[in-house]
């Protein structure tokens, strides 16, 4: 009897495991940001900025214990400088795919139907970011960009409780930058010498000791019978350069999304009926 219920449980692990549950979120972004580019310019430009992204979370089939993460992030600023005399714009792009260990605590109910859980994420993130600014008055510099490639430490804590027909989880998620390699540009290099070498630089190992960067976000997530809505705020925050160039960027967003989790079942053929 032991024999058969040690397969009885082996077989609905497969079974559960063959079907892994995805968490899609899709979210729209509005909020103010701060430019700090000397390359540019001296003076701090301050404006607005909307975005869009989608993340994706997933356990892993073989180590339920582990979960990654992974999204895209695209934002458009627009900002001017104190005396109002000049504008940047401002293209932002990231991208990144993160591993983490999740501890669950079920405070309420069982280990499979919890009234009430907290959630403690711990691992390493992987992200690449760009954000290209243009400023409108000034034909001898007019380009600048931030571009790094950096690893980071995520950290994360969610508390997730259920009511009749609804659930709600209120999530806190913060990542910071460890080790990496970045690039700065030349503080002299005009536009002409952009159109014929391209954007001369440095490429350079960095580390909190020159490029410091923290990406924090707090969300509410409401699930309804035929829905699941995100509000939320985000917070980031980043300084690096060398010498007497230094470039920083800061942008506090208000967030709204919605959730979609799903199954994917590779043993389903694209001629089986539905």
């Amino acid at each position: 009897m032991k024999r058969l219920r040690d397969i009885l449980i082996l077989t609905i692990i497969a079974m559960n495991l063959s079907a892994i549950e995805h968490e899609d979120i899709l979210n729209l972004r509005y909020g103010g940001v701060w430019l700090q580019d000397q390359y540019l310019s001296p003076l701090l430009y301050t404006g607005m900025q909307v975005g869009i992204g989608n993340e994706w979370w997933q356990v892993y089939s073989k180590h339920p214990g582990w979960a990654h993460v992974g999204r895209v992030d695209a934002n458009f600023g627009w900002t001017h400088n104190a005396p109002k005399s000049n504008v940047i714009y401002a293209l932002g792009l990231q991208g990144g795919w993160g591993s983490y260990y999740a501890w669950v605590f079920a405070l309420a109910g069982n280990e499979r139907t919890p009234k009430h859980s907290i959630e403690l994420q711990l691992g390493p993130y992987l992200e690449a970011d760009y954000m290209g600014r243009l400023i409108a008055g000034y034909i001898n510099k007019p380009y600048s960009m931030d571009m790094s490639i950096q690893v980071e430490a995520m950290a994360g804590m969610s508390y997730a409780f259920s009511a009749k027909k609804t659930s709600y989880r209120l999530r806190y998620l913060v990542r910071t930058n460890m080790i990496g390699v970045d690039f700065v540009p030349d503080y002299w290099q005009s536009y002409y010498e952009l159109q014929e070498n391209g954007i001369n630089g440095t490429v350079r190992c960095a580390g909190l000791w020159n490029h410091r960067y923290l990406n924090h976000e707090l969300t509410f997530d409401m699930q309804f019978p035929h829905s699941t809505w995100r509000v939320g705020i985000r917070h980031e925050y980043l300084e690096y350069g060398k010498g007497d160039l230094w470039f920083s960027r800061e942008q506090v967003s208000a967030v709204v999304g919605t959730c979609f989790r799903y199954r994917v079942d590779g043993k389903r053929n694209l001629l089986t009926e539905r």
